[in-house]
């Protein structure tokens, strides 16, 4: 219903300090897939979304947590990503 209005705002400091410039060793620390996430930060609508994915990373690792102790790290040597 939002998402034009949304798509039409810029995106805050604090989001694109986070996603985008922001240490991102613990962003991907403790993930259930050896997928790396950089979600795009162009507006306040991709905002929302990071931060809807983000929360559903977040159930998953937890869901993870309390059935099994092995979730996979990129910094571990477990996942074989492309960095650059």
């Amino acid at each position: 219903e939002n998402e034009e209005m949304l798509k039409g705002q810029p995106a805050p400091q604090a989001a694109i300090d986070y996603y985008i410039e922001g240490d991102m060793y613990m962003f991907d620390e403790f993930q259930t897939t050896c997928e790396m996430r950089r979600p795009k930060i162009e507006n306040l609508y991709d905002v929302f979304v990071a931060i809807r994915d983000d929360e559903a990373a977040h159930v998953e690792t937890m869901k993870a947590l309390q059935t099994e102790l092995d979730v996979a790290s990129i910094h571990d040597g477990e996942c074989e990503v492309d960095i650059f």
